[in-house]
């Protein structure tokens, strides 16, 4: 199962970003926000799938998603054998 997770926007460059997902760095494509015509900034919270930046999110909706990734993630690390 995919899930999709906040991330707050690093640095950028021509088409991507790293982004800080709880604390771990990582690479997107901006494709189909920058293809949205929206223009991105660092400090920007973005809701990332597979990869990809797919929208820009306001910041209470980023922490809000942010606590259910954690929230969801210990529920997983408690059940896995």
């Amino acid at each position: 199962m995919c899930l999709s997770e906040a991330g707050r926007v690093v640095s950028l460059d021509d088409g991507e970003a790293v982004i800080d997902v709880d604390g771990a760095e990582r690479p997107v494509s901006l494709a189909p926000i920058v293809l949205d015509g929206r223009v991105l900034a660092v400090g920007d919270w973005v809701l990332v799938h597979t990869g990809l930046a797919v929208d820009l999110l306001d910041e209470t909706t980023a922490t809000e998603l942010t606590a259910f990734s954690r929230l969801a993630r210990g529920a997983t690390e408690e059940t896995d054998p």
